[in-house]
C-alpha cells in the first residue's frame, strides 16, 4: 500500500490577506499617533511585541528544550513545530528599535527620572543591553535552526536505535541557546515591562516572563498542530492522536510550573507586606476595573487546562486541545496587557480599535513570516507518512 501525501501548501495564496491585516495594523497605529492616542497606540504596540516576539523564541527554545532532552517522541513534526513561528524572531528585533521612537510615553523614568535607578534606567544602556542581547538571540536561533533543518539532524532523529547522539552542531547550539534565552529575556523582562513602575521590582519576574512565553509557544504548537490536520495525511505523524497527547502533557505540565511561579512571586509580596511591592499586584487582582482581566489570565492559562487535560482523552480531541491552546495564548496575551497598561493607565482599561487594530496588524506580519516554518511542517508530515509505511513494509 503506498503511502498517502498531500501536496505541500502554496502560502502565497493568503499572503495579500496577512499583508493587508498588517498595513492596516501599521495605518492603525500611526492613526492613533495623529489623533493623540499616542499612549495607547505605545500601549498596544509594546505588548504584541512582547507576545509574538515571545512566542517565536519560545517556541525555538522549545526545540532546543526537545533535543537537549534527546526527545524523538514526535520525529522531526516536533521540531518542525517547535520552529515554525521562528521567522518573526528577526521581525521582532527590529521592530523592537520602533521603541525608542515612543520612549518619553513608554518608559515613565525618561521625563521623571529617579536618581538611584539613573546608572541602570538610562536610555542609551537600556537599548544597548536589549538591542546587543535581541542580536544575539536572532544570530543563535538562526545557526540553530539551520542547524536542526540540516540533513545530519533529521537522520539522527529518524534513526533512534542507530544514532545515540544529536550532531555536534545542535549539542553546543541548544544549551547555549537554552542559558542564553533566560539571561536576555529576564532583562527584557526587567526592561521593558518591570520599568513602566520603576520602584516596583521582582527577582523572580524574569523567570515568570520567559517561562510564560515558553508555555505560549507550547500553545500555539497545540494549536498548529489541529488546525493542520486537514492539510497533511491522515496518517501522518502530525495527524496521529499520540503527538497531540504528548504536546497536551506539556501544555498541562508547563501551566502548572506557570501558576507556580505566579503563586510564589505572589506570596513573597504578601507576606512582605512592602508599599514598594504591593501597589504593583493590589491593582490588577484586588481593585476594578483591572482584577477581571487580572483573574480571566488565571483561568484561561491555569484553571481550564488543569482541569480539561487532566485526562489521556482530552489530549487526543482535536477540538479540545485546540480550544484550551486557543484559550491559553488568550490569556498570555491578556498577562502581557495586564502586566503592561496598569502602569501606563492605572483607571480604565483602554481596549477599543487602536489595541484591536495593532494587534491585527502584528498578527498578520507574524503569518507572513511564518508561511516558510508552515511549509517546512507539512513537508514534514508527509515525510512521516513514508516513513511510517517503509517501517511496516520491514517489519512484514
Amino acid at each position: 500500500m503506498s503511502a498517502e501525501r498531500y501536496p505541500v501548501e502554496d502560502f502565497s495564496s493568503s499572503t495579500p490577506r496577512w499583508a493587508g491585516a498588517a498595513v492596516v495594523g501599521a495605518a492603525a497605529f500611526l492613526l492613533a499617533l495623529a489623533v493623540g492616542q499616542s499612549a495607547r497606540a505605545w500601549e498596544a504596540f509594546l505588548v504584541n511585541l512582547l507576545f509574538w516576539m515571545g512566542l517565536a523564541q519560545g517556541g525555538v527554545v522549545a526545540s532546543a528544550a526537545f533535543y537537549l532532552a534527546q526527545g524523538r517522541w514526535g520525529g522531526a513534526i516536533a521540531y518542525r513545530l517547535a520552529e515554525a513561528f521562528s521567522g518573526f524572531i528577526l521581525p521582532g528585533f527590529i521592530l523592537f528599535w520602533l521603541l525608542f521612537l515612543g520612549r518619553e510615553v513608554i518608559f515613565p523614568w525618561v521625563t521623571h527620572p529617579i536618581p538611584r535607578l539613573t546608572p541602570w534606567l538610562n536610555v542609551p544602556f537600556l537599548f544597548a543591553r536589549d538591542g546587543i542581547g535581541l542580536a544575539w538571540m536572532t544570530f543563535l536561533s538562526y545557526l540553530f535552526v539551520r542547524a536542526s533543518r540540516s540533513a545530519e539532524t533529521q537522520q539522527w532523529v529518524n534513526s533512534p536505535s542507530e544514532i545515540e547522539l544529536p550532531p555536534k552542531a545542535i549539542r553546543r547550539l541548544a544549551p547555549t541557546l537554552a542559558i542564553s534565552y533566560a539571561a536576555v529575556y529576564s532583562v527584557i523582562a526587567f526592561d521593558l515591562i518591570m520599568s513602566l513602575s520603576p520602584r516596583w521590582y521582582s527577582t523572580l519576574f524574569g523567570v515568570y516572563y520567559f517561562e510564560s512565553a515558553f508555555w505560549l509557544a507550547l500553545a500555539a504548537m497545540g494549536f498548529v498542530a489541529v488546525r493542520m490536520l486537514n492539510r497533511v495525511p491522515p496518517n501522518s505523524l502530525l495527524a496521529s492522536p499520540q503527538l497531540r497527547h504528548d504536546i497536551g502533557k506539556l501544555i498541562f505540565a508547563f501551566s502548572i510550573f506557570w501558576v507556580y511561579l505566579s503563586y510564589a512571586q505572589f506570596l513573597a509580596i504578601w507576606y512582605a507586606h512592602l508599599p514598594q511591592e504591593t501597589f504593583f499586584v493590589v491593582p490588577r487582582y484586588r481593585r476594578l476595573p483591572w482584577a477581571i482581566p487580572g483573574w480571566a489570565t488565571v483561568i484561561l492559562v491555569w484553571v481550564i487546562p488543569f482541569l480539561t487535560l487532566l485526562g489521556k482523552k482530552p489530549k487526543q480531541n482535536p477540538k479540545i486541545l485546540a480550544t484550551v491552546s486557543f484559550l491559553g495564548m488568550i490569556g498570555i496575551w491578556l498577562e502581557l496587557y495586564v502586566l503592561v497598561t496598569p502602569s501606563l493607565s492605572p483607571h480604565e482599561i483602554p481596549f477599543g480599535w487602536v489595541e484591536a487594530l495593532v494587534t491585527l496588524g502584528f498578527y498578520g506580519l507574524f503569518r507572513l513570516c511564518t508561511r516558510e516554518g508552515f511549509a517546512r511542517l507539512i513537508e514534514a508530515a508527509n515525510a512521516s507518512v513514508v516513513e511510517t509505511e517503509g517501517a511496516r513494509e520491514v517489519a512484514g
